[in-house]
């Protein structure tokens, strides 16, 4: 299985050592795409690496509150293979309403209109535009990251281990017009991203 991935990040709702933001005011609609019927072939036909999309998890830490939390209802599709990076690519999308930071009331506060407005908004999307080697097995995913319908562009550092894939990166929710407090440093989310092999 091919696993192409769009999401969240949570939230995914990013900088220092794992990712950062780089285009700081590009706004986009929603992308209502449903990845698993799109048939994507790279280039050269190398096989790419078949991930486990059952047992895939994205997960968050907000720093300021030091609450974490996790993402599903994932959609993802990701063509990678070590040895052909230039052909990479990374789509997919989470879905809002399954935010979880083990906290009932502020779950359901997040879904309302002055947070992630599930109602208008019920996907984040991510769509990669390049793919970098970076020291043995580290790779940068470059990439942009939809949520509450304002798109920014963002990096995300994965390291390749043992029949895994993961990845770390850094946004700020205020950024997406996600305001839990005032100064921006404080609306700072760290993103995991956990996407085992099939074996």
């Amino acid at each position: 299985m091919k696993f192409s991935f769009s999401f969240l990040f949570c939230l995914c709702s990013l900088t220092l050592g794992f990712g950062q933001q780089l285009n700081p005011e590009i706004t986009a609609q929603q992308i209502e795409i449903n990845y698993s019927d799109t048939d994507y072939t790279l280039i050269n036909d190398f096989k790419g690496l078949d991930f486990d999309e059952k047992n895939a998890k994205i997960s968050f830490v907000f720093t300021e509150e030091d609450t974490s939390g996790t993402i599903s209802g994932l959609d993802f599709r990701i063509d990678f293979n070590p040895n052909d990076v230039d052909n990479a690519f990374f789509k997919g999308t989470a879905l809002v309403e399954t935010i979880d930071t083990d906290n009932f009331l502020r779950d359901g506060h997040l879904m309302w209109q002055k947070f992630f407005h599930k109602k208008k908004y019920p996907k984040i999307d991510f769509q990669s535009k390049q793919v970098v080697a970076f020291n043995e097995n580290t790779f940068k995913v470059i990439g942009t990251l939809t949520i509450k319908g304002t798109s920014k562009e963002v990096i995300i550092t994965f390291s390749l281990g043992d029949n895994k894939l993961l990845g770390n990166t850094i946004i700020h929710t205020s950024d997406f017009g996600i305001n839990i407090h005032d100064e921006r440093e404080k609306n700072k989310l760290e993103i995991q991203f956990h996407f085992p092999f099939l074996k």
